[in-house]
C-alpha cells in the first residue's frame, strides 16, 4: 500500500461524530453555503481531506468538496473579526 493510499484508508475511516465534534465551526459554515445537513458537511470533510473530489449529492452540485471547504473557509473569514481589527 503506498503512502497516498494508506492516508486516503485511513481518513475514510474517520467516524462523522469524532468530524462534527472537532470541526463545529467550519461544519456551521458548510451548512450554511452550500445548505448541507451536519452528517454531509463532515463527510464532505473527510472526502476532501482524503483528496476525493466528489462527495455526496448536494456536495457535487454545489462543485465538489474543494469548492465547499474553500467557500466556507471564506465565509468563516470574512464573519469572524480578527485580532487587532477596531470594532
Amino acid at each position: 500500500m503506498t503512502t497516498n493510499s494508506a492516508r486516503c484508508a485511513f481518513l475514510r475511516s474517520y467516524h462523522l461524530p469524532v468530524i462534527l465534534e472537532h470541526y463545529p465551526r467550519l461544519v456551521r459554515a458548510m451548512q450554511g453555503i452550500a445548505m448541507l445537513s451536519g452528517v454531509e458537511a463532515a463527510a464532505c470533510i473527510r472526502d476532501f481531506k482524503a483528496g476525493q473530489r466528489w462527495s455526496s449529492q448536494p456536495v457535487n452540485r454545489y462543485g465538489g468538496t474543494h469548492k465547499v471547504a474553500i467557500d466556507a473557509w471564506k465565509y468563516r473569514r470574512a464573519i469572524v473579526p480578527h485580532r487587532g481589527d477596531a470594532l
